[in-house]
């Protein structure tokens, strides 16, 4: 039987920076209160992210259509860019499905329409667009894209996901809000995934994945949709609430192939928050070098929601010192949700 592997993955990101000490300045005084914008930056541990507008322009965003006028223009042609980049990662051969993920803005007929035409895929191109997974919705994406190369092992499956956190910017000082807009950035991000028999060098084959919900949670992570855009819903208690169910799920994955913590030889995780990955190193007793590239992504881009792992994908692959052997892909979302893969590269 065959097996499915993630043979490329790439990202893409709009023009504009914003440095986190400006960030922090500017939301300080949207807020009166820059003392506490100022702290709150500093334990980010994020020196930069890409936005869509100018800083200027996202704090005058009004309504929910504007926002999400600015949404239809930009999300199609991100996608475009770290689908194709994805594309060059990897071997010719026709794309059979894509599965889109995106939680910030809404069209109909969605970007993986316009993506399919752009592209010159197949009109038979199978398309699953994704939209309530937040920031797990990477994995959920990659999971799915697995599942359809298994059974079409003649196709090709891309996983792709398009972010503008941005959008959901309000210039209030409740705590949720405020640590959201000085975490989340966007961008986009893509992987090819094909099947084989045989070992892919330098892929990684997706051996199992997991999903799971933490009872009692459903309040802890989201949005609320408004006149004014979505609003974040963000909880102090989601740091509290992750380490110990992701550590006994992350175990039943493993059990699953007779593995323990000890046979994993490499981490990629949501970069959802520096205390989020504090809490997870802690629990399971790793250094912050087996976090790296996730640490990496949160440093230069925060948090992109889905389409974060893609990037911490494309960091892993991209290093030539990585480990092998075998590993575990995490992401969170509202639910709260857990998503994960087992992984290995030969």
């Amino acid at each position: 039987m065959k097996s499915a592997w993630i043979t490329g993955a790439a990202t893409a990101q709009p023009g504009y920076r914003i440095e986190q000490e400006a960030a922090a300045r500017l939301i300080g005084e949207a807020i009166s209160d820059p003392r506490r914008a100022k702290a709150i930056a500093r334990g980010t541990q994020i020196d930069r992210r890409a936005v869509v507008l100018p800083p200027e322009a996202i704090a005058a965003l009004g309504s929910i259509e504007e926002r999400n006028r600015i949404y239809q223009n930009w999300a199609p042609g991100l996608a475009k860019e770290a689908t194709a980049k994805a594309l060059d990662c990897g071997s010719g051969g026709a794309i059979g499905c894509i599965v889109a993920s995106s939680c910030t803005g809404y069209m109909v007929p969605g970007w993986d329409v316009q993506l399919v035409q752009d592209m010159g895929f197949h009109p038979h191109t199978v398309r699953l667009p994704l939209t309530e997974s937040g920031c797990a919705g990477g994995v959920v994406a990659l999971a799915r894209a697995a599942d359809h190369v298994r059974s079409h092992t003649e196709q090709k499956a891309l996983a792709v996901a398009v972010e503008l956190c941005s959008l959901a910017f309000h210039p209030k000082p409740e705590p949720g809000n405020l640590t959201a807009t000085l975490i989340f950035g966007d961008g986009a991000g893509a992987a090819l995934l094909e099947a084989s028999d045989q070992p892919v060098k330098d892929a990684l084959q997706v051996v199992d994945s997991l999903s799971a919900l933490i009872p009692g949670s459903r309040e802890a992570l989201g949005f609320n949709l408004t006149d004014r855009g979505f609003y974040p819903v963000l909880t102090r208690e989601l740091t509290e609430i992750l380490p110990k169910p992701t550590h006994v799920a992350i175990c039943e994955l493993l059990n699953r192939q007779s593995l323990s913590l000890s046979d994993v030889g490499f981490w990629l995780i949501h970069p959802g928050g520096s205390r989020i990955l504090d809490g997870l190193e802690a629990e399971m007793s790793l250094d912050r070098s087996a976090l790296r590239w996730s640490w990496q992504s949160m440093r230069d881009c925060g948090n992109m929601s889905s389409a974060s792992i893609f990037d911490v994908l494309r960091r892993y692959l991209e290093d030539r010192d990585a480990p092998r052997g075998w590993g575990v892909v995490i992401a969170f979302g509202p639910g709260v949700s857990l998503e994960m893969l087992l992984v290995r590269r030969c």
